[in-house]
């Protein structure tokens, strides 16, 4: 199936994002330099500005539901749901999961060490307490959008690479404000927007490698989201950080990103295009192509 309206779909859900971003939430409070909250410093805004910058990250997930309930009423909330609750990813998918982390956050580690500088490893117990709420921040917040309604929409056009590599630009680009506005760790920490940029998109494969072989459960994205953010948190917290690390930190997520498109291939970074679903070679999961075909033929049929 190449579905161009679901194609057009996922477009205007990332321009809608990227407009929300830019123009309603994060850009006026980057441009105008407007403290907010933060995590990393003493920075304290006004309270408008803090919901304004709250809100503003719920933003693709909020989107997401909107414009599902819009295009599909409730049988697609209601397949949006069942998405997010797909716990069955199977244990090998689960070890992938982990495995992306552990190897990332000792690859950062270990660059870390190799430019004389020393980390805690306390700080990843000290600081389970925020644990439970990096799963709202972050994952729930954004993956309904980003996995959950673009992603899945892409691949009914584009290969599974081209749809990761889109995702993972405009994911980015989402966060450019926040490399401007006092008080966040993007500005407080001085990080090059160009590594975050390599670093999400390699990511973006990372996310879509998973997904699209645990026929697009969105508890894959949201699981990796979740450990990542607390691992990334604890990482930022204890490194010391030079130009020379900030530029380094995303290479262990370009690495495994690469093996995983030369072992399975950009077309759907799976083993099977069959066992998942794939019409042809730029499909996705059965479950919900045979929705958006549903979709599609019944809007053609009109009322009856």
């Amino acid at each position: 199936m190449k579905s161009t309206k679901t194609v057009k779909e996922a477009y205007a859900f990332l321009a809608l994002t990227l407009a929300f971003s830019y123009f309603v939430f994060w850009g006026p409070l980057a441009l105008f330099k407007i403290p907010t909250i933060s995590f990393v410093s003493d920075v304290k805004g006004p309270a408008w500005a803090i919901a304004l910058f709250l809100v503003g990250g719920f933003a693709p997930s909020l989107l997401a539901i909107i414009l599902t309930w819009k295009k599909e009423g409730v049988s697609g909330l209601r397949l949006l749901g069942w998405r997010i609750i797909q716990f069955k990813l199977g244990w090998r998918w689960y070890r992938y999961t982990f495995l992306i982390v552990i190897a990332g956050t000792a690859g950062q580690l270990i660059t870390n060490k190799l430019l004389g500088n020393n980390f805690n490893g306390i700080l990843f117990w000290s600081q389970l307490g925020s644990f439970l709420s990096l799963l709202i921040l972050g994952p729930l917040s954004e993956e309904l959008g980003w996995r959950g309604y673009a992603l899945g929409r892409l691949q009914t056009r584009w290969n599974a690479l081209t749809s990761s590599l889109i995702v993972g630009l405009v994911w980015a680009l989402w966060h450019l404000p926040l490399f401007m506005m006092v008080g966040t760790s993007q500005h407080e920490l001085g990080l090059p927007f160009i590594g975050f940029l390599i670093k999400m998109i390699a990511s973006s494969i990372l996310y879509t490698w998973l997904y699209n072989n645990t026929k697009q459960s969105l508890w894959s994205a949201i699981l990796l989201h979740w450990l990542y953010s607390y691992a990334a948190q604890v990482v930022s917290s204890g490194v010391t950080r030079s130009p020379l690390y900030n530029w380094l930190e995303s290479l262990p997520y370009v690495v495994m990103a690469a093996i995983v498109v030369l072992t399975w291939k950009p077309q759907t970074l799976s083993r099977s295009q069959k066992a998942f679903g794939y019409s042809d070679n730029k499909s996705n999961s059965s479950d919900v192509v045979q929705h958006y075909q549903w979709r599609e033929n019944a809007k053609k049929a009109g009322p009856t």
